[in-house]
Formats: structure tokens, C-alpha cells, sequence
């Protein structure tokens, strides 16, 4: 049902849906070694975020760093203005600010966008009657996450780009409204 909503009636629906959930495809616990310790984590944590150039605070979101678990890598808590990053043994640093910056990209397109943005964005993406909300687990194939994988090229070290909607683009920020640039 979210996929054939308008682009006008997207801004009310995105502050109180919380589908920004970056999925990593993996559905095996056990294959997953969390980072328990506190203290590691942060270290972890720190590191990455230091690859970031957004200031989560811009949004007005804190970033918090939890022991890593299965099929997910980070997550946008909206009623807490929080970003929960899992942290599991041997994630490199620059995969993390990746997941980081997208879940930001999210953070932005809540705080910032609305319908207008939204519409452009698409258009600038060559997709302009792509859906902006996903209707099932990822979010790569449609315009939220497009905007949240480009934000993530454009603020973090990362060269990843996981978007399905559209190509990969040559000046990431350029893509970007003014104010997320």
C-alpha cells in the first residue's frame, strides 16, 4: 500500500513510519559475532564516525552503539532521534560510516525534505514516478534509500553504493539537495 501513495502524501507518512532499517541480506545468528564489550564498541564506533563528515547533531540525532546481530547493520529510531549502529567483530571502519551516513541520509529526509524535495530528487535521479517508501524489509530499491545511499557517498569514506533505483552517480553530492550537500 505504501509503494501507490502519492508523492504529496509521503512527508506526513514518513515522520511516523520507521522503515529505515539498513538490511544486510545475512539471516544467521550464529554467524554473526557481536562486539559486547562497551568500551570496544565505542573504540569501534569512534572510528568509523570519524569517516563521517555529518554531524548527526545537524538533525538533531545521536548515534549509539550496539552489539551486532543478524540482518541488520543500523537503524533509525525516530520517536528517540536516535541511530542504532550494530557492531559486529571485523566490520571495517569504513563499511560502518557507510551504514552510518545512510541512516543519516534518512534522518535528514525526515527532518528536512518534504514532497517538493522529495519529487526533485527523483527527477535529478531519472526516476520520477519511483515510489519514495519501500513496502517490504529494503529500502534500496526505491527513493528513501536511493537519497540515503547517496547522502552515504557523498558524507562518509565509503565507496559502497547499494541503491538498486538508479545508478551509482558520478558526483554524489551534486545529486543532493543544496542543504544536504
Amino acid at each position: 500500500m505504501i509503494g501507490i501513495l502519492g508523492i504529496g502524501m509521503i512527508a506526513a507518512v514518513v515522520g511516523a513510519v520507521a522503515f529505515a532499517t539498513l538490511r544486510d541480506g545475512s539471516t544467521d545468528a550464529a554467524a554473526v559475532e557481536p562486539i559486547t564489550d562497551p568500551a570496544e564498541r565505542e573504540r569501534a564506533g569512534a572510528a568509523a564516525l570519524a569517516l563521517v563528515r555529518y554531524d548527526p547533531a545537524q538533525v538533531g540525532y545521536q548515534i549509539t552503539f550496539e552489539p551486532g546481530r543478524a540482518g541488520v547493520r543500523a537503524q533509525v529510531d525516530r520517536s528517540s532521534k536516535t541511530i542504532g549502529v550494530f557492531l559486529r567483530r571485523g566490520d571495517l571502519p569504513h563499511v560502518v560510516a557507510h551504514d552510518i551516513a545512510h541512516e543519516l541520509g534518512h534522518a535528514y529526509d525526515q527532518a528536512r525534505m518534504d514532497a517538493s524535495d522529495r519529487s526533485e530528487y527523483l527527477s535529478r535521479r531519472s526516476v520520477p514516478d519511483a515510489p519514495w517508501l519501500p513496502e517490504g524489509d529494503s529500502d534500496y530499491g526505491v527513493g528513501a534509500g536511493d537519497f540515503a545511499e547517496v547522502f552515504a557517498l557523498c558524507h562518509s569514506s565509503s565507496a559502497d553504493f547499494r541503491s538498486t533505483l538508479a545508478p551509482r552517480p558520478d558526483n554524489p553530492c551534486a545529486v543532493l539537495p543544496s542543504g544536504a550537500r
